[in-house]
C-alpha cells in the first residue's frame, strides 16, 4: 500500500460520483434565468427545517453571516428591553468566525473554557441578557443539550454539528454549507434555522437590504439558485454519507483504543464526524509521519481563539486550561465517505505505526 496519496477532503471523488447529476442540476438552475430566490431555494429550505426539525429555514451567503444575523437580531431584541449590550459565552477552542460573528454585531463577550472533547463548559445561570453560544466542535452534538429544558439563552452554531441536532437548535442556530462540511455548497453558502418567526422575518429582510422600506441596516446575502440545486442533489446521499462516517469512525475508535491518544469522535452523545480529530501528546511528529506516508493530516485547532489579536482585551481562560491544552495535541485525520476500505485501513496502519514501529 506504500505510495497511497489520501486527501485531507474528499471533493474530487464526490464530483465524479455525482457529475451527471450536479451537472444537471446546473442547467436546470440557470435556464430560467431566476438565479436567486427561485424554486430551488424555497425547496432547499422546506427540506432543509424538517431535517433540523425547526418550524423555519432561512438560507444566506456563510455560516458566518448566518450567526452574525441571529447576533444582531438578538441584540435589537436585547436593547427593547434593556441597558448595555448583551454578553455572549463562547468556547475557548473553535473556529474565529465564531468569536467575529460576534464581534462584528457589537456584544460583549467572555471566551470560556471546554471539557476534554472541546465543548463549552456549561454555565447557565439564566440572568437576562446573558448567553450562551454552543458549538458542536468537530461535530459532536452538545451533550449538555440533555439537561437544557428552555431554549431562552442558547444560540447555536450548528456549523459542525447540525445534522445531528435532533431539533435541539436553540432559540437559533446558524448552519455552513462550505465546501469543507458534511453537506456542502458548491462555492459558499449558510443559513439559519429557528422556531421564532420574528426571527425567521428580520433575517428574510436582513439578507435583502430590508427591502422594501429599507427601515433598518442590513445587506446583500443569498444564496444562489445553482447552490441551492447544487445541496438538493448532495442532501438525497447525506444519510447514507453519515453512516459511511460513523462507520469509519466507530472503525478508527476501536482500533485506536490502546493508543495513548484521545479520539475526540468516541463520545457519549450523538457526532456527526465533520472531523475525525484525535489528541496526541506529540501531535507535530505524528502530523510529519502521517503525511510523510502520503495521508494529509490537519491541525484542527493550533490555538485558542484567547490567543487571537482580536480576543486581546477579552476575558479567556488561562495558559493551564483544558482548551489551551488541546490545542497543543489536536490532529485530524481524513474523513468522508468516499474513502476507500484499503484508505481507510492504510490510514488506521500508519497512525498504530507511530506508536508502535516495527
Amino acid at each position: 500500500m506504500s505510495g497511497l496519496n489520501i486527501p485531507h477532503f474528499g471533493l474530487k471523488k464526490q464530483f465524479k460520483n455525482l457529475k451527471d447529476e450536479l451537472l444537471q442540476a446546473t442547467v436546470d438552475s440557470l435556464k430560467d434565468g431566476q438565479l436567486v430566490g427561485g424554486h430551488f431555494t424555497r425547496s432547499f429550505e422546506e427540506w432543509l427545517k424538517y431535517r433540523c426539525g425547526a418550524k423555519y429555514a432561512v438560507t444566506v451567503h456563510s455560516g458566518t453571516q448566518a450567526l452574525e444575523i441571529i447576533a444582531r437580531y438578538k441584540k435589537q431584541k436585547h436593547h427593547n428591553t434593556m441597558v448595555g449590550n448583551p454578553k455572549i459565552r463562547i468556547p475557548n477552542l473553535t473556529y474565529p468566525a465564531t468569536l467575529n460573528a460576534f464581534l462584528t454585531a457589537g456584544w460583549d463577550i467572555e471566551l470560556a473554557d471546554t471539557d476534554k472533547y472541546g465543548i463549552l463548559k456549561f454555565e447557565k445561570t439564566g440572568t437576562a441578557g446573558v448567553y450562551d453560544c454552543l458549538v458542536g466542535l468537530y461535530g459532536m452534538q452538545p451533550w449538555e443539550f440533555a439537561k437544557i429544558e428552555t431554549s431562552y439563552g442558547i444560540i447555536v452554531d450548528g456549523a459542525q454539528h447540525w445534522l445531528e441536532c435532533h431539533s435541539q437548535i436553540g432559540s437559533g442556530m446558524a448552519v455552513s454549507f462550505d465546501p469543507t462540511k458534511n453537506l456542502n455548497a458548491s462555492g459558499n453558502g449558510g443559513a439559519i434555522v429557528t422556531n421564532d418567526e420574528h426571527l425567521y422575518l428580520y433575517a428574510c429582510k436582513y439578507k435583502d437590504n430590508f427591502k422594501p422600506y429599507f427601515e433598518h441596516e442590513g445587506t446583500n446575502t443569498k444564496m444562489s439558485e445553482l447552490d441551492c440545486a447544487h445541496l438538493l442533489v448532495r442532501a438525497k446521499y447525506i444519510t447514507e454519507w453519515q453512516e459511511r462516517r460513523k462507520k469509519i469512525a466507530k472503525y478508527w475508535n476501536e482500533s485506536f483504543e490502546h493508543l495513548p491518544i484521545n479520539c475526540l469522535s468516541a463520545t457519549p452523545v450523538a457526532h456527526a464526524h465533520q472531523k475525525y480529530v484525535i489528541y496526541c501528546s506529540d501531535r507535530n511528529s505524528l502530523h510529519t509521519h502521517m503525511i510523510l506516508n502520503g495521508i494529509q493530516t490537519k491541525v484542527s485547532y493550533e490555538y485558542v481563539l484567547g490567543d487571537l489579536p482580536s480576543a486581546k482585551n477579552l476575558p479567556k481562560p488561562d495558559m493551564l486550561s483544558t482548551s489551551v491544552m488541546l490545542s497543543r495535541g489536536v490532529l485530524g485525520l481524513p474523513i468522508y465517505p468516499e474513502l476507500t476500505d484499503s484508505e481507510i485501513e492504510y490510514t488506521k496502519d500508519k497512525v498504530i505505526e507511530f506508536f508502535n514501529p516495527a
